[in-house]
């Protein structure tokens, strides 16, 4: 196979390095495993790669919503670089995947970013809902998944990629959470109409990307993929315990997300009957 193309550079965050401390050279752990749970885990990681590298999409949008809404210079510049950090992202996580495949993996085919639509907003709404999305729900969010996957972790190698990746994602939700302090009450106000049906997409998303596995291992949690329930109720709580009090800081009503959440956050159908709850 031909070496791999990278695309994060040396004006990234760590110089063109692609992590702040070097992966260990060899994961004993690693050798432990059967063929089966490998394969299970480059598969596992090899979508994350392809996943971090969707969100390198989007934080092009992010950036240039930003540099529109005439943001903070230092927050624009921090999405700018969170566009390098997720290329890194994703080549660290191929780079995993390759360990547990005993093999160079090729990048995986790219995902397509879908752009929410936001029917209704208007154009410069649509920018500040495009960052409270990306950075204040899914960042926030990605942040507690990955310290899930630490967590249950003890494979040096996944240990040691996960605190990589984690310590870029709380720099993201950054981006988002400052932004919000940044604007009007009354901006804020229209945003928050907007929570719930955007929270709920997030979680759904989520779910859909981390599904069931009624066939799920310990291997695998020690290699930083716990179970599905395990992912899902650290997300839900998430919404509870970070983006509800952060939103309420802001002066933001959360009566409708509360309800939804409070009622299981359930994703199975949208959830209208929140709507309004005040």
């Amino acid at each position: 196979m031909p070496p791999v193309e990278v695309e994060y550079t040396e004006h990234g965050r760590w110089g063109g390095r692609l992590t702040n401390r070097p992966l260990p050279d060899r994961d004993s752990e690693i050798d432990k495993l059967s063929a089966h749970d490998r394969d299970r885990l480059a598969k596992i990681w090899l979508t994350r790669a392809a996943m971090e590298r969707r969100v390198a999409d989007s934080f092009e949008v992010i950036h240039s919503a930003l540099t529109r809404q005439r943001a903070a210079t230092d927050i624009i510049e921090l999405s700018y670089r969170a566009i390098d950090d997720e290329y890194r992202h994703a080549e660290l996580s191929r780079v995993v995947a390759s360990r547990f495949a005993g093999h160079e993996l090729p990048p995986p085919e790219r995902l397509v970013l879908e752009t929410p639509k936001h029917t209704g907003a208007s154009p410069d709404l649509r920018d500040t809902l495009f960052v409270v999305g990306q950075c204040v729900l899914n960042e926030t969010t990605a942040g507690v998944y990955l310290e899930t996957c630490l967590t249950h972790a003890t494979g040096p190698l996944a240990v040691s990629a996960l605190r990589e990746l984690l310590s870029d994602e709380i720099d993201h939700g950054r981006i988002g959470w400052a932004h919000l302090a940044s604007v009007s009450q009354d901006v804020r106000n229209d945003i928050a109409r907007w929570m719930l049906p955007m929270a709920y997409l997030n979680l759904r998303i989520w779910k859909y990307e981390t599904a069931l596995d009624p066939n799920h291992t310990e291997a695998l949690s020690k290699h930083g993929a716990p179970p599905a329930e395990t992912i899902h109720d650290a997300l839900a709580n998430a919404l509870a315990s970070l983006i509800v009090p952060g939103l309420k800081q802001l002066g933001m009503s959360t009566a409708s997300l509360e309800a939804w959440i409070e009622a299981g956050a359930g994703t199975d159908k949208p959830p209208v009957e929140f709507l309004g709850v005040s």
